[in-house]
């Protein structure tokens, strides 16, 4: 289905891990994007952001905003949502040895605070590596291959994530699946925490993130007010 002319796939949790499953054992490379609310905002003005989003393998609802987007739209309703931090303890739990991780990204400290959390969840995860953020590209991509991980999480936050991925995927042979996690290793570490689960059911979390970030308010109004205006001019303009 397209939301705002972005493509969103509507699986849920297990379906996505099953299709996960398939790009890990087919030989290619694959990459996966978690876009949610203000995503679709930077894609209108952004088309090589569009275009990597719609090209990716794999596109799932992060946020609440493009499922509430359905439904105000009509037609097809996404299932649900998926967010980056779930997906990636979903991945731990449901391959756990089987298949390598590194993790890039993040302020410095991070990736290796969220290792050892997930290692304290996961003693068995397969985690070979982790690298912050501001490492310039060629020594990244270096380092990634002398690990030779299966699967990549990158968390440098969107649109850059996205399109670091687009661009350098094929310079990393041994990586068979890459997936933009935003700030998912800041949660994983305890350095933010996740809003209250109450809010989280609700779609309440930019409320949170704007408590706990409020140097992020251009984002929140992106995500809710600038969303909301181009859902609904979407919907007025097909009517």
């Amino acid at each position: 289905m397209h939301l705002l002319g972005i493509r969103i796939d509507n699986l849920n949790l297990e379906e996505a891990l099953n299709k996960i499953r398939e790009f890990l054992h087919d030989g290619r490379q694959h990459y996966i994007v978690l876009p949610y609310a203000d995503f679709l905002v930077r894609a209108q003005g952004d088309l090589e952001f569009r275009r990597i989003l719609n090209e990716a393998d794999l596109s799932l609802s992060d946020g609440v905003g493009p499922v509430f987007a359905s439904y105000i739209l009509g037609g097809e309703k996404l299932k649900n949502r998926i967010m980056g931090v779930d997906l990636i303890w979903a991945l731990f739990e449901k391959f756990d040895a089987k298949h390598s991780v590194f993790l890039f990204g993040g302020k410095e400290g991070v990736a290796e605070g969220a290792v050892q959390n997930i290692f304290q969840k996961a003693p068995e995860a397969k985690i070979i590596g982790a690298l912050n953020g501001f490492v310039d590209d060629e020594e990244t991509i270096s380092v990634i291959n002398g690990k030779k991980p299966e699967i990549l999480l990158v968390a440098l936050g969107m649109p850059k994530q996205e399109k670091w991925i687009y661009d350098n995927l094929k310079k990393m042979p041994s990586v068979r699946l890459a997936v933009g996690v935003g700030g998912a290793f800041d949660f994983i570490s305890g350095r933010i925490h996740r809003a209250p689960r109450f809010m989280q059911k609700t779609g309440m979390e930019w409320l949170w993130r704007l408590f706990c970030q409020p140097r992020q308010w251009r984002k929140t109004w992106r995500s809710v007010a600038t969303f909301l205006w181009l859902v609904l001019k979407s919907l007025f303009s097909s009517s």
